[in-house]
């Protein structure tokens, strides 16, 4: 993913599944794009959802609670 302060908002549904940037090369983050083929390895992470939700992703990359953001990045 690449990093940004702020988490990143995305709306899921129940049964859906996310891949989600774990090389910081994705253009498309916080979506695995693809990117991660080129590094040796690293690949995306694969997040299931059990409800329709507001899921707030990490963009700082310290949470404790990866790939869910913890509000560390408030005190970066």
């Amino acid at each position: 993913m690449s990093h940004q302060k702020a988490p990143y908002a995305v709306e899921v549904k129940a049964g859906q599944s996310l891949y989600l940037c774990q090389c910081g090369q994705s253009k498309n983050a916080p979506h695995c794009d693809g990117s991660h083929k080129a590094i040796a390895g690293a690949a995306p992470k694969k997040v299931d959802f059990t409800e329709d939700k507001k899921a707030y992703l990490c963009g700082c990359h310290q949470s404790k609670n990866n790939p869910f953001c913890d509000g560390t990045h408030k005190g970066l």
